[in-house]
């Protein structure tokens, strides 16, 4: 997902961040052209031709990361409130009751919810999706069990 474009004094040009859900470093684009990566670091063109050093901090439970630009935090998005927080990495429950199995089924649920949480749906409404996929997610994992408990009977 990308996020809006955010404006910070001296960078040559408005900052995108595409996120991704689970893994993998996010890309920051400047005024649409990549910023080069170093380790955890990137490095952002200022309006004078120099460059600025930037990292973006990602929070599993929340889709929004922040980047900080000469020791200023920048949120790309607005904060989540923390019960929807709550209900994006509530599927990953399953692991307790459902072994690896569940653990899988679970990880698939909060990505679901991650992908909710990216929408811009009102906060009620995300929450509703949210305990949707929820029971999604345990539907899935029942059929599974079952599906296994039938295969290995």
């Amino acid at each position: 997902m990308n996020t809006e474009p955010l404006n910070v004094a001296g960078v040559a040009g408005p900052i995108v961040i595409n996120t991704k859900a689970f893994f993998g470093h996010p890309a920051v684009t400047v005024g649409g052209v990549p910023a080069p990566r170093t380790g955890r670091r990137y490095s952002l063109p200022t309006v004078d031709g120099g460059a600025v050093q930037a990292t973006v901090r990602n929070v599993l439970a929340d889709p929004y990361p922040t980047v900080e630009v000469n020791g200023v935090k920048h949120r790309t998005g607005p904060s989540m409130p923390i019960f929807l927080r709550i209900l994006v990495m509530l599927p990953i429950l399953l692991f307790t009751v459902g072994g690896i199995v569940g653990a899988l089924v679970g990880a698939l649920g909060v990505w679901g919810n991650l992908t909710v949480a990216h929408t811009r749906m009102t906060t009620a409404v995300k929450a509703l999706a949210m305990v949707g996929v929820g029971i999604g997610t345990v539907i899935v994992w029942l059929a599974v069990a079952v599906a296994l408990n039938a295969a290995l009977s």
